[in-house]
């Protein structure tokens, strides 16, 4: 789940992507301004903050400025109906630039980038992970160790999950949000409302589905195919010769 912000002087540029963030899964919004000033304030008041939409042209203060003060903790992405401004923007170490009017295409494929780029970050961040985890089946008393490695895929079952594994399949009380935060990001990957699966274990893609190992297939949602796609394109081996 990444956390964004968004700062603007026009209302309605808000609105359009409030609802846009609000549509996209994986995104949770933390707030807003028109104000810049009081933006920069509650931005490095919360606890964390990946993703800022920022526009550049504001009579008080510039996003030009305004992301000298807050790019070097969380990633930038600038809106503006001037495209003269994308060189300065990028200077200013922008993640993407954006143009209005922002449709909701090409406000995925940006928020697509950044995400990918923050999850390289935060996999060459990462230390070593332990290769297991301990759950609770439900029964007093008893836990239940897991290995990553073993684990074909995670269903979310409203307040539950049903973890799927070479072995066998076990039913938990987490929620899709909470085991996402505890997995390695380097192992798995959301590509449904519903599904989590280990990279390690894909077979195959077709089309929208995934095939995994043991022949289980799941489908893969719209709001999470970019972004499976994306990542699934940097561990594709492509010939560079010219035809």
């Amino acid at each position: 789940m990444n956390t964004c912000y968004v700062i603007d002087d026009e209302y309605h540029a808000i609105d359009t992507l409030v609802g846009y963030i609000n549509k996209f899964p994986g995104l949770n919004l933390v707030g807003s301004n028109t104000n810049p000033l009081e933006a920069i304030n509650e931005i490095r008041n919360a606890a964390q903050v990946d993703i800022v939409f920022l526009d550049v042209d504001m009579p008080e203060l510039s996003g030009l400025d305004v992301a000298d003060i807050i790019s070097s903790y969380t990633s930038v992405i600038f809106t503006t109906a001037y495209p003269n401004y994308a060189v300065q923007a990028f200077e200013k170490n922008g993640s993407d630039f954006i143009l209005k009017p922002i449709s909701f295409e090409r406000f995925t494929k940006s928020v697509t980038k950044v995400q990918n780029l923050l999850r390289s970050k935060n996999l060459a961040d990462q230390h070593p992970a332990n290769e297991h985890f301990f759950i609770n089946p439900g029964i007093k008393g008893r836990m239940i160790q897991l290995n990553y490695s073993d684990i074909l895929y995670i269903e979310g079952l409203k307040n539950y999950v049903v973890i799927y594994t070479t072995e066998g399949k076990y039913i938990t009380y987490l929620s899709m949000r909470e085991i996402e935060k505890a997995i390695p990001l380097s192992k798995f990957i959301r590509i449904h409302k519903s599904y989590i699966v280990n990279i390690d274990r894909i077979k195959s893609i077709d089309g929208n589905n995934v095939i995994l190992a043991q022949s289980s297939e799941l489908p893969i949602g719209i709001s999470f195919k970019d972004s499976f796609i994306s990542m699934i394109n940097t561990m594709t081996l492509r010939s560079r010769r010219q035809n």
